[in-house]
């Protein structure tokens, strides 16, 4: 018998590809909104984007893509010795929905995330020049950063160093002076920082560590310390931004304004463009030579990611995100599920922790035609797309619910 189109493609990625993912025997072809089809035409209702990348406004949105088309008949790529109007307009964009500053460009979470620890650590050395402070360690400066346990800030050797130890077995030794402590414990927070500490990294929603929820008065806390330290804080919201939480950006949940942020996964519309935007205390800290990626701000990943931010302006997705959101808390509430212990997050960025593993109802509704997650065994993530109709949404639900159910 003849092999279908998908058993061949996954035969020639297990043969040309490397085996780092644990994945599924299933090769995507097309999608449509919140619609993605396999390369043997079954269709899936998508509830998680592609670990939030796919872009909030849903897969081939018509604005997006015509917005990649008329790019790509222009300029494609120009190199980091030029500018072009498009990563002005995003920059624009980014900055005026956020806290000012500027923007540094690139192509992943992970990268926007090294850029901030480059920054931190050059931050903290200028302001001591500055203050006339001296320090005494080896490498002639500040240099330890604060970040939190079941966090995670990429699989790059600085990122790794700030993620959990299980992510770094077999690569040590990370990078040196990063202190991890308890999420939501400002005691821990404070009782680390010492004359090495330059600054603190931290999600305001944890996304691969299970859709931890900070408290306000954590927030507002490590805000408070950094100000009363000379430290910067640095936000990643390669999960949760933009528009994913109802707010542009997750920081804005708390009342506070981050020294950086960092951002990645859905910014491109789909496009792998990210950001690391540095407020005006920070902003001109790396100058020429200090950093740098060559493709950052490519012309076409920009003009998918400004069409991406412009439709959440145009479709209202912030409060689409609120109202969608609210609708799958309600109906897994109402549903009187018995294996569901909670359901935390904002927006549509929704963890629900469940009292069993939950592998098997990721593959159940895998098996029936949804697309979800499962992150530290117990907890299922949800993140469709802001543009996700009615129709797909209760299709979606109607699958999960009655898997959760056993039915």
């Amino acid at each position: 018998m003849a092999k279908s189109k998908q058993a061949r493609i996954v035969e020639g990625t297990n043969k040309y590809l490397i085996a780092n993912y644990g994945r599924l025997p299933v090769a995507m072809a097309s999608g449509r909104s919140s619609r993605i089809t396999d390369a043997d035409g079954r269709e899936y209702v998508d509830f998680f984007s592609g670990f939030g990348a796919g872009g909030i406004a849903g897969h081939c949105h018509p604005a997006v893509v015509r917005a990649i088309r008329r790019q790509a008949g222009k300029l494609t790529a120009c190199g980091n010795l030029f500018t072009h109007e498009m990563q002005v307009k995003l920059a624009q964009k980014i900055t005026k929905t956020g806290f000012g500053g500027k923007v540094f460009y690139c192509h992943s979470g992970a990268e926007a995330n090294e850029a901030a620890l480059k920054l931190v650590r050059l931050a903290a050395r200028k302001a001591d020049q500055a203050a006339g402070r001296t320090v005494d360690n080896p490498y002639g400066g500040r240099y330890k950063i604060i970040s939190f346990h079941n966090c995670f800030h990429g699989r790059t050797m600085g990122g790794l160093s700030l993620t959990p130890e299980k992510f770094q077995k077999g690569f040590e030794p990370m990078l040196p002076g990063s202190v991890k402590v308890p999420y939501n414990d400002l005691e821990a927070v404070a009782a680390a920082i010492d004359v090495d500490t330059a600054g603190i990294f931290v999600e305001p929603i944890q996304g691969e560590g299970g859709l931890n929820m900070p408290t306000r008065e954590f927030m507002q806390g490590l805000r408070k310390l950094c100000d009363r330290y000379a430290l910067t804080l640095v936000c990643d919201e390669v999960w949760t931004a933009p528009a994913r939480t109802g707010k542009w950006y997750g920081y804005q949940h708390y009342d506070i304004k981050p020294d950086v942020m960092t951002l990645g996964k859905a910014t491109g519309g789909g496009a792998p463009l990210a950001a690391m935007v540095a407020g005006r205390k920070v902003q001109d800290v790396l100058v020429p030579g200090t950093h740098g990626c060559t493709m950052g701000g490519n012309p076409l990943c920009a003009a998918a990611a400004l069409a991406t931010y412009k439709l959440v302006e145009k479709e209202n997705l912030l409060e689409q995100a609120n109202v969608k959101g609210q609708r799958i808390v309600d109906c897994l509430k109402g549903a009187n599920i018995s294996c569901i212990r909670e359901i935390r997050g904002f927006g549509l960025m929704l963890g629900i922790e469940l009292d069993k593993p939950g592998k098997d109802i990721f593959a159940a509704c895998l098996d029936r035609g949804l697309l979800i997650n499962c992150t530290q065994e117990t907890v299922l993530r949800l993140a469709p797309a802001l543009t996700i109709t009615d129709e797909e949404l209760s299709q979606g639900l109607d699958i999960l619910t009655a898997v959760l159910k056993g039915q």
